[in-house]
């Protein structure tokens, strides 16, 4: 189609449509400091769109049909599900480049820290700059053939819709060259943005363009808030008062097939129900804080379903059955992105699933699905009966896809093979099994046989798919819930702290919490999502390294930030902690392979920009690695790279959401990491951050993941007469991690927690087919005794899934599976053990603050005796004490006594806390005292007394005066030997 001719085309024109973006970015946004906000009357941007309206029926009445397709599908490009371009910034600036005649630099720039990050508004200053005497120009465009040329720019992805490929055959199609030059040849400068925007079906930055350049102005004077966006749903309250339109989007969740029914007269309208092959819109969840908040939600409601949330994609699933019984299938992903050819793994699974014949073979197929059905399911991977993790879904998409996506999809199959070969974690890099499958968790039902059930009760509609549906292990399987009656809140929420505790003690996602009575997107009793890390302070912790920044488009949108920012933390790991400790020479290795975007507010990441921008770095070049920098690195391939390197990396505590693995990477990632802090170098290092090896061993044990050597190591204790270890599906484990959770949202709520009141009754849900925890977190309870639990030789490091700022006895599982009573710091301010990073000279100093009453120098020679003459099932004095072995490492106590493990502690600071001598929550209450024993007969040169009594000293002015603690001795055992013990004294008794 060319556009030569210089004359207006009939209908709308595009300068016209235009017109109403260009008021809207004219509007000057709030400042965050402002005294006055948006209130619900001032919607400037939607006084604009209206007054538009008004305009455009006015001058262009009646409109051309389809009129309102097309202004919703350019006012909101992303909702534009049909059309996809195969082009972002990179591409697009290129085509731009050639299709205007100019250098390709000038766009290729948009990203650099001087300019806006938007290629829509470069264009326009590189255009303007051009041709400056272009203003008031009116292109010859009307929105229709502009919309038509973009159905034909799109007929060239394989991406598109079928129904928008099938315009335009192949032997018809021109060059994406021609088609943009159609476009956008004619068009003013500021009308060639919007479009160069609209192809990148993001008009965000320069519909609502940004005020500040600097990063302090654009962080702290402005916020995410600054402007009201216009939504889709209110735009369609304007266009039609009557409300129509909106309730058709919410059932039927396509522009362009509610546009075109809404310019039908009412009377031929259809009725307001789903359509098979349309998505329908799916619910947004509200996020619960903790359990009580959650419930907050339902006071209306008599009874409340815990629904369990499993780890999976999200599948809206259409079948449609034909006349002889045969059934076709479509699926939309939580984007409305058909993805039926993606998931053709599980196509099998539903017709077995719901009775249907796949061809329509008379005889096959006895099901309650007539004509059509609608369903809302999870799509998890399953290892034999158990649901696998969620990071596996990929490899078994990659294997069963069809069409465009599965020829890339073979290619990353093929590069995921070849790094195989030098991969030490095989299972990390491949889904290969027998085993191995696709399958769904059914969660509701939408529509059946033509009839709508939106507006059918949940309690009805769950009912009806427990009918339909026929599950089989280890291919599809209905969710598991719970009923909470809601007559009594405090019984309510009991009940739901029992269930949430028991469904993170078996690892599931978390829990979704729907009214018995609620209807399909319910606005007013909407669903409400409760997981772990919802809650502040609960999330998986971890200290990780900080190589690199730099700006990430998507999140700078919702910042509203420019290049000049830093929105995005380049994370890594420690590849080589063990060849360092061999050689402490040796450069360390960092494998950089995920990037954390979130969980800083705006002023703590404007003093991250500031901490950054004024520490030495060197900018990342792709071609060339910096040699000045003192440690080598790896970035992922398929990483976005960083914009600049630090010399000296920091440390970050991030938090997330269990964990997940990345493609193409070796290592575990967290999933959804949010960022808590980030510490200066000279507060606390970089390598006081989990190596990777240990990462691995934290992740496994949250995702409850059996070690590789198990089996080995259970046959040899098996040899040697030994109980074989707990699994990592143990029930004894998950009851106790129950038990834990249940003490720690009675500690939230303000509310007293008894064992005794607590334990996880059978009866509350079945377990489900997952992983079970390893790591179990005890808050304050009685150690066991050594006849319960088998002992063990090392304890595990920093740990995860803990409250901020909280330190708790944990009973942990160290490498050959046995069980550790430990008592370890709060896992926001974690600090690996000694043991395990000896990269500094001394074990890393808490920040927290302590304070002691000076020593008694006192004898000790009675306890001493007291000490040595009880056998070694334990004394009155080593009886419900904590000790500590402050000694070389490997280097055994040389001493009869014999502590049980579930008194050992590792380390001078779960000592401290579990007496009480701390300002936050942690004291041991069945601990009587503290005992250390010091040994400074090391090689090396430590001397533990020094540091034992410098720490204790340096601590000592924080603690309030008369604050109630355990009292602590310290024994001298360097010159212990087993013919002598007696002759030692107890160096300091404090109280």
């Amino acid at each position: 189609m060319s556009q030569a001719s210089s004359d207006l085309a009939d209908g709308v024109p595009f300068s016209f449509f235009c017109s109403l973006l260009r008021e809207i970015s004219r509007l000057q946004p709030q400042k965050a400091r402002s005294s006055h906000g948006w209130s619900n009357q001032s919607y400037p941007a939607r006084d604009v769109f209206g007054r538009w309206v008004t305009q455009l029926r006015k001058v262009y009445s009646p409109l051309p049909t389809g009129t309102t397709a097309i202004v919703f599908k350019l006012l909101f490009p992303e909702e534009d599900i049909s059309r996809k371009y195969n082009m972002q910034e990179t591409k697009l600036s290129h085509r731009l480049a050639e299709c205007f005649g100019m250098d390709p630099q000038k766009l290729r720039k948009w990203l650099s820290e001087s300019c806006s990050g938007c290629l829509g508004e470069e264009l326009r200053l590189a255009l303007e700059n051009a041709c400056p005497t272009v203003d008031g120009h009116i292109s010859p465009l009307s929105i229709e053939q502009v919309d038509t040329l973009l159905d034909e720019l799109a007929s060239l992805s394989g991406y598109s819709h079928v129904s928008v490929r099938k315009k335009y055959p192949h032997g018809t199609r021109r060059r994406r060259l021609s088609i943009l030059k159609d476009l956008f040849c004619t068009l003013s400068p500021i009308d060639a943005s919007f479009l160069t925007q609209i192809i990148l079906k993001d008009l965000q930055p320069i519909l609502y363009p940004l005020q500040e350049m600097h990063y302090t102005a654009s962080l702290i004077d402005f916020n995410s808030a600054s402007v009201k966006m216009l939504t889709i749903y209110h735009a369609m309250e304007l266009w039609d008062p009557s409300g129509w339109m909106r309730n058709a989007y919410l059932v039927k969740s396509t522009i362009a097939e509610v546009a075109n029914e809404f310019e039908l007269p009412p009377a031929e309208r259809s009725r307001n129900v789903p359509r098979i092959g349309t998505p329908v819109t799916m619910p947004k969840s509200e996020k619960g804080r903790d359990p009580r908040h959650a419930l907050g939600f339902f006071h209306r409601s008599q009874k409340v379903w815990a629904e369990t949330k499993y780890d999976g994609e999200r599948a809206q699933i259409h079948v449609e059955v034909s006349a002889n019984n045969a059934a076709k299938i479509t699926i939309f992903s939580k984007s409305k992105r058909d993805s039926t050819l993606d998931r053709k793994g599980i196509h099998d699974v539903i017709y077995r699933a719901l009775g249907l014949s796949k061809y329509g073979i008379p005889g096959e197929g006895r099901s309650e699905v007539k004509s059509s059905v609608i369903l809302d399911a999870e799509m998890v991977p399953f290892d034999g009966e158990n649901i696998d993790e969620f990071w596996r879904i990929r490899g078994l998409v990659g294997e069963t896809a069809y069409g465009i996506r599965s020829t890339h999809n073979a290619h990353v199959q093929a590069e995921s093979q070849s790094s195989l070969e030098s991969c030490s974690q095989a299972s990390m890099m491949t889904t290969h099994s027998e085993t191995r499958r696709l399958g769904l968790v059914f969660f509701d039902i939408l529509a059946l046989n033509s009839s709508s059930l939106l507006h059918v009760p949940y309690s009805q509609r769950r009912e009806l798919l427990e009918s339909l549906i026929t599950a089989t292990p280890g291919e599809c399987m209905l969710s598991q819930r719970v009923s909470i009656h809601m007559d009594d809140d405090e019984n309510a929420q009991s009940t739901l702290e029992k269930i949430f505790a028991d469904i993170i003690a078996t690892h599931e996602e978390g829990i979704v919490l729907k009214a018995d009575e609620a209807r399909y997107n319910d606005f007013r009793m909407p669903w409400v999502k409760l997981k772990k890390d919802y809650i502040p302070g609960y999330g998986d912790s971890l200290d990780l390294v900080v190589v690199g920044a730099g700006w990430e488009k998507a999140r700078a949108r919702k910042l509203r930030v420019k290049p000049n920012t830093l929105t995005t933390l380049y994370i890594g790991g420690l590849a080589n902690a063990q060849e360092i400790r061999r050689q402490p020479s040796r450069r360390p290795h960092f494998e950089v392979y995920f990037t954390v975007s979130y969980g800083l507010s705006r002023q703590q990441l404007e003093e991250v920009n500031f901490l950054i921008k004024n520490s030495e770095s060197v900018p990342y070049h792709a071609s060339s690695r910096p040699r000045t920098l003192p440690y080598t690195f790896t970035l992922l391939p398929g990483l976005e790279p960083p914009r600049l390197l630090l010399h000296t990396p920091l440390l970050a505590e991030l938090f997330g959401a269990g964990f997940t693995k990345a493609h193409q990477s070796q290592n575990y990632e967290l999933r959804f990491p949010r960022v808590t802090k980030i510490h200066r170098a000279s507060e606390r290092s970089w390598r006081d951050g989990v190596d990777l090896q240990e990462l691995h061993r934290i992740a496994c044990d949250v995702i409850g993941r059996d070690s590789s050597r198990k089996e080995a190591k259970d046959i040899c204790s098996g040899l040697w007469g030994k109980v074989a270890s707990p699994g990592a599906k143990s029930l004894l484990k998950r009851k106790a991690t129950a038990e834990v959770w249940e003490e720690r949202f009675a500690t939230m709520d303000g509310r007293s927690w008894t064992r005794e009141n607590s334990s996880v009754e059978e009866d509350i849900r079945t377990p489900s087919p997952k992983r079970v925890r390893t790591k179990i977190d005890h808050l304050r309870t009685p150690p066991v005794t050594g006849s319960q639990v088998k002992p063990a030789t090392r304890p595990l490091g920093p740990r995860t899934n803990a409250m901020s700022g909280v330190s708790t006895p944990t009973v942990a599982v160290d490498e050959d599976q046995s069980l550790v009573l430990q008592i370890t710091s709060p896992v926001v301010s974690q600090k690996p053990d000694k043991s395990r990073m000896p990269l500094r000279a001394s074990p890393p100093m808490p920040t927290l603050a302590y304070d002691v009453f000076m020593p008694q120098a006192k004898s000790c020679e009675e306890t001493l005796r007291s000490v040595e003459s009880v056998p070694a099932s334990g004394s009155k004095f080593l009886e419900n004490a904590l000790v500590w072995f402050a000694k070389p490492r490997g280097k055994s106590t040389g001493s009869k006594i014999s502590v049980p493990r579930t008194q050992r502690l590792h380390s001078l600071e779960s000592l401290l806390l579990g007496c009480g001598w701390s300002m936050t929550l942690g004291e041991a209450i069945w601990a009587e005292r503290g005992i250390i024993f010091v040994d400074d007969s090391c090689e090396a040169g430590t001397r533990w007394k020094e540091h034992v009594l410098k720490t204790i000293q340096k601590r000592r002015d924080s603690l309030p005066g008369g604050q109630a603690r355990k009292p602590i001795w310290i024994f001298d055992t360097t010159s212990w030997s087993c013919e002598n013990e007696v002759e030692s004294r107890a160096l300091h008794r404090l109280n």
